[in-house]
């Protein structure tokens, strides 16, 4: 099962979201921004359970950026979909996200217009928020 997280307000929180700092120390100068709480637990039992962890952001974030980040924090990421990817693929026209295109079985937001689309579209979304 391939299954997508989105990165703000889900994997990265504001202030009032328990956070972990999982970047070893060398590295902090470069990757700042904190995980929410558990998540690198979770994608390891996923990816140990045979999933493929993916990163689907509406953010330009440089997928390499991503990658090496995740990868600093012991977290396999197979794939990344920004928003350049996903206009390349998907177009200006269609959902904000589009998870389908990249064979995703499952994608993770706080977005309930993301799941909105999801109802539209034909495609799995789990919402979770910032208290989850």
């Amino acid at each position: 099962m391939r299954i997508s997280f989105d990165i703000d307000d889900t994997l990265i929180c504001g202030p009032s979201t328990p956070t972990e700092q999982y970047v070893p120390w060398w590295a902090r100068w470069r990757y700042t921004e904190r995980l929410r709480s558990g998540t690198r637990e979770l994608m390891n039992e996923l990816t140990q359970r045979g999933c493929q962890i993916w990163i689907y952001t509406s953010s330009d974030r440089p997928a390499h950026y991503l990658k090496s980040w995740f990868r600093s924090m012991g977290i396999p990421v197979e794939g990344v979909i920004n928003q350049t990817r996903h206009e390349q693929k998907v177009g200006l026209r269609g959902p904000s996200k589009y998870p389908p295109a990249f064979q995703i079985d499952l994608h993770i937001d706080d977005s309930l217009g993301v799941a909105m689309e999801g109802m539209d579209h034909q495609f799995a979304v789990l919402v979770i928020s910032p208290e989850d």
